[in-house]
């Protein structure tokens, strides 16, 4: 018989009809043994309510305090009976059988396996994907944000899980990021050739109400975990390309909402860092400015 594949959904105030496409697509699943552990956050509404119509004895609803996403994923950890685990949130939808064939992917092999994910409006009309060929050990390049994969895309071993400890409430944004990186220090991924998730992007979004310093903080705050957890490398390399790939990005975030002196600092911080970088950013960078300057007396000419 297969392994048991426990998925994780914390649940705050999404709509009634987002919280019904969640579940049952959660539930789509006829090739594998699942449990899915949604966890009301304290809701006004309890899911418990939203989700009575829903006859199938695989679903779980456990109520907690609001703490907020992370600090719920950990309560569905605790309740959680699976060799693997899936966390998936309450406002997306899983494609039929993706928790299935990520679980064939890892073969029986302790791998984290993982499958693309398509950005969606809130009407879930395609906007983009998010997909990656990365193999392997890729502790590095998700340190440098660049291993661009959706938590809810991914599939993991309950050991890894344990071994990369509880999510970190502390965060409002890259929490996931803090998380997937604890768990790749501990074991390879392998990426499986299919959507697993489409991913509704929403006004009330945590990526879209959070502005650029405070996803800044947060991304230093992974970044000095991963040097506390690995302190021969505070002064190497790589953790000069972390730096400078930290100050580099948000420095394109200032400049995009118009802070031109923010990024500007940060490129010569990045500088000092790796040269080279920074100044292919400045070239970009300059090219984006020059372009928002221009806009406005274009359309004066011929709006």
């Amino acid at each position: 018989m297969s392994s048991l594949v426990s998925l994780v959904m914390p649940a705050w105030q999404t709509p009634r009809e987002w919280l019904l496409e969640a579940v049952e697509s959660a539930l789509d699943e006829k090739d594998v043994p699942i449990e899915l552990v949604v966890v009301d956050d304290g809701s006004a509404q309890p899911a418990e309510e939203a989700l009575r119509g829903v006859g199938d004895e695989r679903l779980r609803v456990v109520r907690v305090e609001h703490g907020g996403p992370y600090a719920a994923r950990n309560a569905g950890l605790a309740r959680a009976k699976g060799d693997w685990i899936r966390f998936v949130d309450s406002d997306d939808v899983l494609l039929p059988g993706s928790t299935g064939r990520l679980l064939g992917s890892a073969a029986g092999d302790r791998v984290i396996p993982y499958g693309a994910t398509v950005v969606c409006d809130e009407n879930l009309r395609p906007q983009g994907l998010i997909t990656s060929t990365l193999e392997g050990n890729v502790e590095v390049e998700c340190l440098l944000g660049r291993f661009d994969v959706r938590v809810v895309s991914m599939l993991f071993p309950r050991e890894v899980v344990d071994e990369a400890g509880a999510w970190d409430p502390g965060f409002r944004v890259s929490g996931d990021w803090d998380f997937v990186l604890r768990a790749v220090e501990r074991a390879p991924v392998r990426p499986a050739d299919f959507v697993a998730t489409r991913y509704r992007r929403h006004g009330a979004s945590v990526t879209r109400t959070a502005n650029v310093s405070e996803g800044e903080r947060a991304r230093a705050q992974v970044i000095a975990g991963y040097l506390d957890r690995h302190p021969a490398l505070r002064h190497s390399r790589v953790a000069r390309r972390a730096q400078a790939a930290l100050l580099l990005d948000s420095a394109s975030g200032y400049l995009h909402h118009g802070a031109t002196r923010a990024a500007f600092v940060r490129l010569a911080r990045a500088a000092r860092l790796r040269p080279l970088a920074a100044a292919a950013t400045a070239v970009g960078l300059l090219r984006r400015l020059i372009g928002m300057q221009l806009r406005p007396h274009y359309r004066g000419r011929h709006g």
